[in-house]
Formats: C-alpha cells, structure tokens, sequence
C-alpha cells in the first residue's frame, strides 16, 4: 500500500471504479458467505452504475500521467462515459506522457486495440491530444487532402481505416461488446454491405492469436492500419497535369514506424511486423490492377510476405473501403471480396498436388557452370513457380529458363559495373 491506510491508498489509485475494495476475512477465504460490504472511499460503486469514469481526485491524473492514455481503455472495456470535466483534466495532463517509459505506453495502447470497438476512442484520443502525442509522425496528415479517389485527409483517411479493419475483424461481437463501435462510412450508404470475409474461420483464428507480449494479433494490425499512410505528407507530389503521387511513402513510412515501434520499447518481431503491413500495404493493389491473376503471382506474394500474407490482404480491404467511403459500390465491394478469395485459395485452400521437382541443384551446376551459391536456390525457385504455373514441364524447359536468367543476371552486372566506372 502507498497510504497509511487502505482508504488513503484507494484515494491514490487512478479510477473511481478501480477504487474499490472488500475485506477478506476467514469467513470469506474458507468457503463461506461471500462478502458484500465494500471500501468505496471515492465512490466508485455509483460510478460504475451510472456508468461514468472519474478520477479519484484533482492529482489523480498529473500524478501518472498514463492515466490520460488509459482513461480510454478503461472506458472502452466497461463501456463507461467520462465525467463532466475529465476531457479538460486528460488535456492538462497529457504532455506529462512525454516522461512516461515506451514499454507503460505500449502495453496500454495494445490493451485498447486488443478490444473490439477501440476505433471510437482513437478519435477520442485524438482530440484529448494524446494520438499525435505518441505517434508525431500522424500530424501532418491531418491537412494532407488526397487525390478524388479518396475522400478524407491523410490522418482522418487512417483513422477509417482502422474503423473498416475493425468492423471486419470484430463487427460480429459488437452485440456484446460493452462500448458502441462506430461504423465505417461506406455502411452509412449501404448498411447490408457484406461483412463476410472468404476464409472466415482461418482469419477468426488468425487475429485471435495472442503474441509472445500477449496481446492480440488483431491490435498489431490495427496499429499497422493507424500508421499505414504517415509518410504521405512528405512524399506528395502534385504534377503538371494536376495529378497527385505519393510515390516511395509505403516505403519511407514502414521506416517512421519502425522508429515508432522502438521508441515504445516493441518487440523486434511486433515492429518487424508493424513496418512489414506497411511496407506491403500498396502490393495487393498493384496485383489487382493485373489483367489476370496468376499462380506464379499468388506464390510470389506469400513466398515474400509469409504468415503476413493474409494479415496485408485484410488491411488492403480495410483500405478499400476507407477510401471510396461514400462512393463505394456495392459490386466493386463484392468483387474485391472475391479476388481476395482467389489469393487465399492458394494459401488456406486445398494443398497444391506435389509435383517432382523438374531439376535438382547440381545439374543446374553443372549445366550452367555455376558454384554452389544463393544464385543457384534464386534460379530453382524460379523453376518452381514457372512449374507450379504451368508455364514449364520439363527437364528441358528448366534448364532453358535458368540459362535465360543467368544471361539477364550477367547482363545487369555487365551494366551496373559500367555506369559505375568514373569517366575519364
């Protein structure tokens, strides 16, 4: 205890409705009669009846500053409103989270996010001014308009974004979740909008997973979804032709939030994981604006992103629909539910037949007169997507593509040496 007594200690804590005690007498810890006279000194009981957060006192909140980020998720789990002029109080206090430790940060910011309707109070934070507190790279996206195509700023756009990953990964819980969610746009315009997801059972699973830190997979997503745009701002370009680019900002902002991740005190793997959605983000578009989708395509894709293959897919269609908001249509909606349906197939679908492989190590060796080295496994895997895509069949056709990208290779060494020799 922190007081001299249990009411000053209770006094101390954060929250009214965490401000409650009982006394365990032998009665109580043998079996018998449960008790029912409680130590409320702040009265936390009526708060939780009434529903309302309240600190414990005027130095409840300067005291741990935390306090600011964690009013949201108290709130957000009991489904609680803040008391008249609590709003103010978590302003005042909130530059008091710049001495807070990264790691007291992270784990309250997961807890939020591992909850189903944690959207809601990220605009929340956002107007206590604790958002941009933690994550300085999101500001300057709050005045960064976008091309016609979308139709909300930077900042509000990823905000939407988490909202339209949310309502897929949580929106059939909703019924029981103790605070409102809120909804994505696009369903203010059509509300039966399919909420289906293909593989709906393999994807409960996969954002139910909790991670070595315990939190859920679902709450790094959603972070990677708060994060995913931030370098837009530094990287828009606005052409002659009036056209707008961002080109590069996937890149830059996998870097920011890798930066982020660290000064919060994630995990290598989280922050690995973090940056990956957000360096990957823009490649499931890049595969849909394809005439056809291949299977040497659909391997290459999980081949690259591993486990993160779905979680991307997932985060795109979240994307999708925060940008299109008001202007979505329902068939483009079911349609990218369907081509995502087709990515998934050759990842959670029934195994692809095993085939032999058509060439083996050595004689690719000794065909091409190659050592053993990281160019001969680049050469096999090649092989064996053109395989799995029907593309090639035989011993032949192997060794004919791989003598195709040894010459490439040679030729692209034979050019990068010769643009690097100085002039003379």
């Amino acid at each position: 205890m922190r007081g001299a007594t249990i009411s000053e200690d209770l006094h101390l804590r954060d929250f009214t409705v965490n401000a409650l005690a009982m006394p365990l007498d032998q009665t109580y810890l043998s079996g018998g009669f449960p008790v029912t006279e409680f130590l409320d000194p702040c009265g936390g009981l009526a708060d939780l009846h009434n529903r309302v957060l309240r600190p414990c006192g005027p130095t409840s909140l300067p005291d741990d500053p935390l306090r600011t980020l964690r009013a949201a998720r108290v709130a957000a789990t009991l489904g609680l409103k803040p008391a008249p002029g609590l709003d103010a109080a978590i302003r005042a206090a909130a530059p008091g989270l710049d001495r807070v430790a990264g790691e007291r940060i992270r784990d309250e910011l997961l807890k939020l996010l591992s909850g189903p309707t944690a959207a809601p109070w990220l605009y929340t934070l956002d107007d206590w001014g604790i958002l941009t507190r933690l994550f300085p790279e999101l500001e300057p996206g709050r005045t960064c308009d976008q091309p016609n195509v979308h139709f909300l700023p930077v900042l509000e756009h990823s905000l939407e974004t988490v909202t339209a990953l949310e309502w897929l990964i949580d929106g059939a819980t909703w019924g029981t979740a103790a605070s409102p969610p809120r909804l994505p746009t696009a369903l203010h315009l059509i509300p039966n909008l399919s909420p289906e997801l293909p593989f709906a059972a393999q994807y409960t699973t996969l954002m139910a997973e909790r991670r070595a830190g315990g939190h859920r997979r679902a709450a790094l997503l959603k972070l990677a979804a708060l994060l995913h745009d931030n370098a837009k701002p530094q990287t828009k370009q606005v052409h002659p032709d009036g056209k707008v680019s961002f080109y590069g900002h996937q890149d830059l902002g996998a870097e920011a939030a890798a930066v982020s991740c660290r000064r919060l005190r994630f995990s290598r793997n989280d922050s690995a994981y973090v940056a990956g959605i957000i360096r990957e983000h823009m490649r499931p578009g890049q595969l849909r604006a394809a005439d056809v989708l291949t299977a040497r395509a659909q391997a290459r894709f999980f081949r690259d992103l591993g486990d993160q293959g779905p979680d991307v897919l997932l985060h795109e269609l979240a994307d999708h629909m925060a940008t299109r908001g008001p202007q979505i249509r329902r068939e483009h909606w079911q349609a990218h539910l369907e081509w995502i349906a087709l990515m998934l197939q050759s990842y959670w679908g029934a195994p692809p037949e095993r085939r032999q492989p058509l060439v083996r190590g050595n004689e690719l060796m000794d065909a091409l007169g190659l050592p053993p080295g990281r160019q001969i496994g680049e050469f096999l895997r090649e092989i064996a997507e053109a395989q799995a895509a029907g593309e090639i069949s035989t011993h032949e056709e192997a060794i004919s593509l791989a003598r195709q990208l040894h010459t490439a290779a040679v030729e692209e060494a034979t050019k990068r040496n010769a643009e690097s020799k100085p002039l003379s």
